[in-house]
């Protein structure tokens, strides 16, 4: 439907689509649990900083903790070829 470009590594594309992935999550289960729970403020001050808090652990992995240790498979001929973000690759 939406199409944006940006002007970033695909490494970066890939970092800021799994944020985003993840305050997805955050709000559909928010939203959930105050239609489950209506005396549960939608909006509340915990409910921002849990998220933000998420956030910024999605994004300390993707932009340190992935860049100093990466894990790969011993055998090389084992690798998958066709991995979930491949798709942000194109």
């Amino acid at each position: 439907m939406f199409e944006l470009e940006i002007d970033t590594s695909q490494y970066n594309l890939v970092a800021i689509n799994d944020t985003l992935r993840m305050l997805v999550i955050q709000v559909v289960v928010q939203v959930l649990f105050v239609l489950r729970n209506p005396e549960v403020e939608l909006l509340s001050n915990i409910f921002i900083e849990n998220t933000l808090f998420i956030l910024l652990g999605v994004m300390v992995y993707w932009l340190v903790f992935n860049h100093i240790i990466h894990f790969k498979i011993k055998d090389s001929n084992n690798q998958l070829k066709n991995y979930y973000q491949s798709i942000y690759s194109n």
